[in-house]
């Protein structure tokens, strides 16, 4: 049974899927008492990380938005209220609040800085210094407007790309498996009844495991 699993953790490693999904296929089969909570916390994983791939759409709406606002002359304040509803995932509404209610720029800033994961940094100086001095900002929200939808169009692009090589790292990974394993079924390979042919069953699936770990790390950090 734990030697199913690790296999069917390998081949799911091997086909581009997380680290996660593959741990807790092991841990249904292992203890299917714990699935229930697995499953739970993968479910809560995976939406938070598909907010963040949605973060980028909807930062460059959002900036997109402000330099609208800014350029077409709406003060700093009424610009950002205007802009937040352009990005309902994103968590803007206390940032649109304190804007509306009139509060100290120094208060806003940081507020908006903390609601854009990637470019609020950037979009709270420009819109503190657009709220304090008057300073033209509409062109830096553009800016930043830009940079956010390049960004997640390169890591849309990134992603199809790799596409290929997690089919070729499923091939690679599975055959070998699938050969034990047909082998285990039909009786020709028995490694209980020989200690060494089990080591090197064992050794073989490990390091099978382990390149399929490093070619999804590589995947990870590309797409």
């Amino acid at each position: 049974m734990a030697l199913t699993a690790i296999v069917a953790a390998a081949l799911a490693l091997g086909a581009g899927a997380p680290a996660g999904l593959a741990a807790l296929g092991v841990v249904v089969v292992l203890h299917p008492l714990l699935a229930g909570v697995g499953i739970a916390v993968w479910a809560a994983w995976r939406r938070r990380k598909q907010s963040r791939r949605q973060s980028l759409d909807d930062e460059a709406a959002f900036l997109a938005g402000m330099a609208a606002e800014l350029a077409a002359g709406a003060p700093p304040r009424a610009a950002l209220v205007a802009a937040a509803s352009r990005a309902p995932r994103l968590d803007l509404r206390p940032v649109a609040r304190l804007a509306a209610a009139g509060m100290p720029a120094d208060r806003v800033a940081p507020s908006l800085g903390h609601a854009l994961p990637r470019n609020g940094r950037l979009a709270a100086a420009a819109w503190h210094l657009a709220a304090t001095a008057g300073g033209p900002a509409a062109a830096m929200f553009d800016i930043l407007a830009v940079r956010a939808a390049d960004e997640s169009a390169m890591r849309r692009e990134r992603r199809a790309l790799t596409v290929q090589a997690r089919a070729s790292a499923a091939v690679v990974a599975g055959l070998p498996i699938l050969l034990l394993v047909g082998m285990a079924a039909t009786g020709r390979l028995t490694p209980a009844s020989d200690p060494a042919l089990g080591f090197v069953v064992a050794l073989g699936v490990g390091l099978q495991a382990a390149g399929v770990a490093v070619v999804w790390t590589m995947l990870r950090r590309t797409a």
